[in-house]
């Protein structure tokens, strides 16, 4: 009788884990779509939310780096069309490290720091990201 007990326990909790597991894939295929469906204000919105969050922005540096964040995704979204994908990869570098060093002095050296680790850490889920596409 035990073992019939213990039997069907383990059956509920492993479908249900399949269930949760089903419905997290699913949750996050769907914000990868809704984030796609965003306009470029609404992504920076989104962006300067998460910084001033995470670097205990002023109201001062919020709207400073709200400029820096638009240009950026105003010229990303423009790249996607690019036909010379080389180029645009350069253009955006560029971009980028101009941003970096804006960011540089409308932050605080503890701010900066922060945010160069989020930017680490982004990169390094983008990298798994990509390595377990390929695998």
């Amino acid at each position: 009788m035990n073992k019939k007990i213990v039997l069907a326990v383990s059956i509920f909790i492993s479908s249900f884990t399949l269930n949760i597991d089903s419905i997290t894939a699913q949750d996050a295929g769907f914000r990868r779509v809704v984030q796609q469906d965003l306009t470029t204000e609404q992504k920076v919105a989104k962006q300067l939310q998460r910084l001033t969050k995470a670097l205990s922005l002023t109201a001062n540096q919020e709207s400073q780096i709200t400029p820096l964040l638009l240009e950026l995704n105003q010229k990303r979204d423009g790249m996607r069309d690019d036909s010379d994908k080389r180029a645009a990869m350069r253009e955006m570098r560029d971009l980028i490290t101009a941003q970096n060093e804006k960011m540089k002095t409308i932050l605080s050296a503890d701010q900066f720091s922060k945010y160069e680790d989020i930017k680490n850490d982004a990169k390094e889920t983008m990298r798994g990201k990509k390595g377990r596409r390929n695998q």
